[in-house]
């Protein structure tokens, strides 16, 4: 199972430095691991509408302040790192946005620091969480978040920017090929029950006669 030292230390190999046994011990590579660690993490899941990322969650009412121009207000969700749509009832069957239709998609929305103006009641948010599980992360997000990490530490313990240049540039194509992955992912699961239908349907049930 992998762990937040597990995906350090996939970093600090990168750039050949030593490990770590633990995130908070008194070493200068746990100490910048922990320092960049949740910012890189947090940058990379809001790069892309990660599927696995992805949430629906029922918004919470509060004061509307601007009752002159939306209908409604409601608090953002604390682990929400990026909105992708506002709705108005529960996906039942979850499929991210961008496996849909461009019929599918929310309502309009404003966005206030934490506070999001909207006309519907009730309100749906779809977004990507905050997802600070590592046993969550596909393998190809895993690689992509320590090499990105790796940029992160290469000048703090190398002081060598070819090492940083070169961790880089790996971490664009890992991140790209984990996106990809991704995509894929979206739109076999978007495809799969028109295929069940075709599947399923009667031999010949659509052959034209004369």
């Amino acid at each position: 199972m992998s762990s937040i030292v597990f995906i350090c230390n996939l970093a600090l190999s990168n750039i050949g430095k030593s490990n770590i046994s633990d995130i908070d011990e008194a070493s200068a590579e746990a100490r910048t691991c922990k320092q960049f660690y949740t910012h890189t993490r947090d940058m990379l899941l809001q790069s892309h509408p990660w599927r696995w990322a992805g949430k629906v969650d029922a918004l919470a009412e509060i004061k509307n302040h601007k009752a002159n121009r939306w209908d409604y207000a409601y608090q953002r969700p604390s682990d929400c790192l990026n909105i992708r749509r506002v709705l108005n009832q529960m996906l039942q069957d979850y499929v991210p946005y961008e496996a849909r239709s461009v019929k599918a998609g929310g309502f309009n929305y404003a966005l206030e620091g934490s506070i999001i103006y909207c006309n519907q009641s009730p309100a749906y948010l779809e977004y990507t969480m905050r997802a600070d599980d590592p046993a969550l992360f596909p393998p190809l997000f895993l690689d992509a978040l320590a090499w990105h990490l790796a940029v992160r530490l290469a000048m703090p313990l190398t002081r060598d920017p070819k090492i940083r240049t070169d961790a880089y540039q790996l971490a664009v194509q890992i991140s790209g090929q984990a996106a990809a992955a991704d995509a894929n992912e979206m739109r076999d699961a978007s495809d799969f029950p028109a295929e069940m239908m075709e599947a399923r349907r009667p031999k010949g049930q659509n052959d034209r006669t004369e």
